[in-house]
């Protein structure tokens, strides 16, 4: 089924056709996206019209040279996606993913438009960061993109989590960057780290009794939120040519 491609649960009904056809359009359209997708939230019709646009994503994949294994590699992230948050909390991401504006290649996922900084890395929620297979993902974001510099603003680039996490998976990614913007203090940044570490909203995490960090990550993030803000830095990565 084509929900499978997606990973998406089987729809509760058929499909809106006009909000079919407003997905087609967006995932066939050239240039960036509009501010105002036009499409609805309610999140049985969004997985119902995702779930019947599928192949047009594969077709827009093929037609941007990604080979099978990839497309649903990249695929596999509306899924993940709209089980954690929900689809119509992310739409403009899954249509980046829908539209292969964004590149799904082993453990990173890199943008196909370069940015100011370079081509925009992403950190899919797939598991640990073990150099390798970043090492991997970074040479094959290479080949895609034919580019040598990449760029990645994350929460994860915050350099508390480098210097309270030393020798872990997350120093040795966060090292390979330099920062170049920030890092400033943002709630933005403060909701990220909160909603991609305990899944759970900054006000959760903030009040007393609610949220009880297990791990050294937890605890690390759990006690700055605590206390002030996050950061979302910028970090640049040049690569050396092949």
């Amino acid at each position: 089924m084509t929900s499978a491609i997606l990973g998406l649960p089987t729809p509760a009904g058929p499909a809106d056709a006009e909000v079919v056809a407003r997905l087609r359009h967006l995932i066939r359209a050239r240039g960036p996206l509009p501010d105002e997708l036009g499409l609805p939230a309610d999140p049985d019709s969004l997985v119902a019209a995702l779930t019947a646009v599928a192949e047009d994503a594969r077709a827009r994949h093929r037609e941007q040279g990604l080979d099978e294994e990839v497309s649903l590699a990249t695929l596999a992230d509306v899924g993940r996606k709209h089980a954690l948050y929900g689809a119509a909390s992310v739409l403009p991401w899954i249509l980046g993913i829908l539209r292969a504006d964004v590149v799904q290649l082993g453990r990173l996922q890199v943008e196909r438009r370069r940015g100011p900084h370079g081509h925009a890395l992403h950190i899919p929620e797939t598991g640990p960061l073990a150099p390798g297979a970043v090492d991997a993902s970074l040479a094959r974001a290479r080949e895609l993109t034919g580019a040598v510099d990449f760029s990645c603003e994350s929460w994860l680039l915050d350099p508390r989590l480098r210097d309270g996490l030393p020798a872990t998976n997350i120093a040795a990614f966060a090292a390979r960057f330099e920062l170049i913007e920030g890092p400033e203090p943002s709630a933005e940044a403060s909701e990220d780290a909160a909603k991609f570490v305990f899944r759970r909203p900054l006000r959760d995490v903030r009040a007393p009794g609610v949220v009880t960090p297990q791990t050294r990550l937890e605890r690390l993030v759990a006690t700055q939120l605590r206390s002030g803000d996050w950061t979302a830095p910028t970090g640049v990565l040049g690569m050396p040519p092949a």
